[in-house]
């Protein structure tokens, strides 16, 4: 495997844009870091895998004979592996020629607890980003949010502090301080959620039945918290399991309101905490 010349953080931006050349031009390949989102079988024996990168933005690479046992790159792009990536311009999808993983996150891949927030917030990453649209923001955002998982950080709090950043990386920011209706200075304890709305709403103001949400003052505080911190700081804030709850009941509807349905991942989350409930 070779070695990309970006770093995993995406300090070295250096590299032209990738896709085709322009017309005479001679550029074949590229060079980049990426963090694996999503690995789908393809044929016989290849994969897509839809990879973040620093300068590049969301990208789907063909990586050829990666499930053959024999295959020397396929198990460097494991979902949720970063790594650095030579790529060959192709047809139809960019092809991966050489990688080689720099972090793999044994520790989250380890644990289902934080296995399946990682998933979670891999999916609403993939859904919320366009492709080959730089967001260097969201590929910072979310190696920290992995590292911090790797870290022990509680997983739900890290889910709940992406899900916040990522709204706001992509123009959708709650908002947390005035209500929506009046405009007004939002006063603590007389405040609710409204998903469809994008925000708070002072409880004098009227909002249709079943369009808003309850939300605690611990709980705004966490969000507007989460809204003004990176994520290797969020993540350290404490909080009680009800307001975890409302956390992921509010946040959980401001993204199906944006994406317009659920993420799969959220099933899956569900799933293991029934399991984990079980046996305690």
């Amino acid at each position: 495997p070779s070695t990309a010349a970006n770093s995993p953080d995406g300090d070295a931006m250096t590299t032209p844009a990738p896709g085709r050349p322009p017309p005479g031009g001679k550029r074949r390949a590229y060079k980049t870091a990426g963090l694996v989102l999503r690995s789908d079988a393809i044929g016989d024996a290849d994969r897509i895998a839809t990879t973040l990168t620093p300068g590049f933005g969301k990208l789907r690479l063909a990586v050829r004979g990666a499930r053959r046992a024999t295959s020397k790159i396929g198990g460097h792009l494991a979902m949720l592996n970063v790594a650095n990536l030579d790529v060959a311009v192709g047809s139809t999808f960019d092809v991966v020629t050489g990688a080689e993983a720099v972090e793999t996150f044994p520790g989250v891949k380890a644990d289902l607890d934080r296995l399946a927030e990682a998933y979670h917030v891999m999916e609403l990453a993939n859904l919320l980003l366009p492709e080959a649209a730089p967001h260097p923001d969201a590929y910072r955002l979310l190696l920290g949010a992995l590292r911090a998982l790797e870290t022990g950080r509680h997983p739900a709090t890290v889910a709940r502090a992406v899900e916040l950043a990522m709204l706001a990386d992509s123009g959708y920011l709650p908002e947390l301080r005035r209500c929506l209706v009046c405009e007004r200075d939002i006063e603590p304890e007389r405040h609710r959620f409204a998903p469809g709305l994008g925000g708070v709403v002072c409880d004098a103001c009227p909002v249709a039945a079943g369009a808003v949400l309850d939300l605690s003052v611990d709980a705004l505080k966490a969000l507007r918290y989460f809204a003004v911190q990176p994520i290797a700081q969020a993540t350290l804030l404490r909080i009680e399991p009800n307001v975890h709850e409302q956390l992921e009941t509010v946040l959980g509807a401001a993204v199906r309101h944006v994406l317009e349905r659920d993420l799969h991942a959220a099933g899956f989350v569900e799933h293991l905490r029934r399991l984990r409930d079980r046996r305690g």
